[in-house]
């Protein structure tokens, strides 16, 4: 995607720095301005976090009020990442759930619907194997979306577990380490924000609220890019 696109994308945005929930916290303003800055200049001058193999790269669009934007995941390094944190003593980065098939046929896992692309092209996912790695995507409730192994949903449902299906699900925190700028690291992070400004400004006074947001974090993958 160009420097005009994300532009375009970023002033899409705008609408948000006027929510609500925004407008009756005590430090709107700062997190509008530590926002606006990130965001507007990774629009201008996004910088890219190539994959060693660009045929390894699954697109996926994505829609959070009102503005739309394709996110790219890196599945080269999503299975690198696998298998260094398989091991570890335990796994704090891809968690082991279960998806479950309803009766109308979607995935769904707590509150949240999955969804998949069964036609998707996953050169770098081999024929062989059964992983499934699912992230969350901004929402209320958030949208799971299967970034690895999408051809391997449908046969997944088999035998005595013919409705629940194993994957892994991304911890959030990790999940921009997987995307291909800087632009969509900020777009998902500061939309992940909003996300939990919204759901939790009214039950979560503002000194415990703040240390959430992932732009008030001292480390977070927001740190680890070098963009704050």
């Amino acid at each position: 995607m160009s420097e005009r696109d994300y532009e375009a994308v970023y002033a899409s945005m705008a609408p948000l720095f006027d929510s609500l929930w925004l407008k009756k916290c005590g430090f709107a303003n700062e997190f509008r301005n530590e926002w606006r800055r990130l965001l507007r200049a990774s629009a201008r001058d996004p910088r890219p976090y190539p994959s060693k193999d660009e045929a390894a790269v699954l697109p996926v669009a994505h829609s959070y009020q009102g503005t739309e934007l394709t996110f790219h995941f890196d599945q080269l390094k999503l299975w690198d990442w696998y298998v260094r944190d398989g091991k570890e003593t335990a796994r704090r980065v891809f968690l082991s759930k279960d998806i479950k098939r309803t009766a109308e046929g979607t995935l769904e896992f707590h509150d949240s619907e999955c969804t998949y692309d069964s036609g998707a092209e996953e050169p770098a996912v081999p024929e062989r194997g059964k992983e499934i790695f699912v992230c969350a995507l901004p929402g209320s409730p958030p949208t799971l979306r299967v970034v690895y192994g999408n051809r391997r949903v449908e046969g997944g449902f088999t035998g005595l577990r013919k409705n629940r299906l194993p994957f892994y699900l991304v911890q959030t925190d990790f999940v921009p380490a997987f995307l291909c700028d800087s632009f969509e690291v900020c777009a998902y992070l500061f939309w992940m924000d909003c996300c939990i400004m919204g759901e939790n400004c009214v039950k979560v006074g503002e000194k415990d609220l703040k240390p959430l947001l992932h732009i008030f974090r001292p480390s977070s993958m927001l740190t680890v890019k070098g963009l704050l």
